[in-house]
């Protein structure tokens, strides 16, 4: 077991939750149901698409370089704030441009990752502040489980809104929903720092030099940000086989149910002992999905592949994540350049999911689509590499040598 305390989540835990399901409802339709009506309304979707990912995640590594010193020296639930009005004005442009949003790629892409960076930055900090290193497998876990519940029914509804009414009745629907999330922000306790020390770059890169299981731990998000595009690929992969985007919802929800069972057994019996045997397993089940796309694309391909991405793909990111902030918590990063590693993980990441959305849009860009299910290999290697090197430094963030 892992150890005697409570199995239900904190007050403040949960507030945490419900910050992200409303955050994992606007993800659902900004990442996965815009890139379905890309797919419907661009002459070459894969370049669309990846040039629509690109610019989010170019914004969401500058909004956390941008915002580093306000986060880490001033009030961060003002700066947790700035999500929702991001957000409130990306719904709002898609909602009067309707059809014609196809032809605001990069404007769309950046303001998607304007309103990541606010949510991302201040909510790890947040998150790493509130829950304690021992509750933290039991909290990602069981806050997943949760967030997922919630995609049962938000697909299948949002799926049917566009197939019966339009991009424009759900961009409104989900403005409101942001609008409402300003009431929950008084939930949050102000959170006014004591005044640190300027953001120092180019002191905790002195320091990265010197920590070796912070290098393994960058090097495993530079894998794990490459292989980042897998899920865009998931949703194109769906849509091309089942056409309409109630069949994508549907779907959707399916998988969804598997990422609330891989959850909620994550955070209920996992210790961070069983980390390597996850990882073992879910690695043989990326393998044999990744070769079934290779085989052939079909159908059963394409579920078998959806389906390994559900479980073994949500279930690996979630370790990574779960070492992503117990290292903040560790003795590796002290509290007054906790925000820097947190930017620079963030640019980390990017590097690799910029190198990941260059080559979705090489194959885009020259007609390559017989080279997709190779990608994908490639991708789902790459993510169980970033996962073997993230399990090795377990040992290391619980304090053992």
């Amino acid at each position: 077991m892992r150890g005697n305390f409570c199995h239900r989540l904190t007050k403040k835990e949960w507030i945490i939750t419900a910050f992200a399901v409303f955050h994992t409802v606007s993800n659902l339709f900004l990442g996965t149901f815009v890139v379905s009506f890309l797919m419907h309304n661009t002459i070459n979707e894969i370049v669309s698409i990846s040039t629509y990912r690109f610019f989010e995640i170019l914004a969401i590594c500058l909004t956390f370089v941008i915002t580093a010193n306000w986060c880490k020296n001033g009030n961060r639930t003002v700066l947790f704030g700035m999500n929702i009005v991001a957000r409130i004005i990306l719904m709002g442009l898609i909602a009067i441009l309707g059809s014609n949003a196809a032809g605001w790629l990069v404007v769309l892409g950046i303001l998607y990752g304007i309103f990541e960076g606010f949510y991302n930055l201040p909510m790890h900090a947040i998150t790493i502040e509130n829950v304690c290193a021992k509750r933290m497998v039991f909290f990602v876990g069981t806050k997943e489980a949760i967030v997922h519940t919630f995609k049962i029914l938000v697909p299948v509804t949002l799926g049917t809104m566009l197939t019966t009414t339009s991009l424009q009745g759900v961009a409104w629907a989900i403005m409101v929903m942001a609008v409402m999330e300003f009431f929950m922000l008084f939930l949050l306790p102000p959170c006014r720092n004591p005044k640190h020390q300027p953001i120092d770059f180019i002191g905790f890169y002195n320091h990265l030099k010197g920590t070796p299981v912070l290098r393994k731990i960058f090097l495993s998000e530079l894998l794990r940000g490459f292989a980042w595009i897998l899920e865009t690929v998931v949703v194109m992969y769906i849509v091309d086989a089942f056409h309409t985007d109630m069949n994508l919802g549907i779907w959707s929800t399916i998988f969804a149910i598997c990422t609330i069972v891989a959850s909620w057994a994550f955070g209920r019996f996992c210790s961070n002992r069983d980390f390597r045997w996850i990882v073992l397993s879910c690695s043989v089940l990326l393998a044999f999905s990744a070769a079934a796309l290779i085989i052939g694309v079909n159908r059963f391909s394409i579920l078998l592949y959806s389906f390994a991405y559900a479980v073994g793909i949500v279930t690996t990111t979630k370790i990574c994540g779960t070492n992503i902030l117990n290292v903040g918590q560790s003795r590796f990063v002290t509290k007054n350049i906790r925000i820097e590693y947190l930017v620079m993980r963030d640019v980390v990441l990017f590097f690799g999911r910029w190198a990941g959305c260059l080559c979705l849009m090489y194959i885009g860009a020259f007609n390559l689509h017989g080279a997709l299910q190779y990608l994908i290999a490639i991708l789902f290697l790459s993510h169980i590499l970033a996962c073997v090197i993230s399990v090795r430094q377990t040992r290391y963030l619980s304090g053992k040598r």
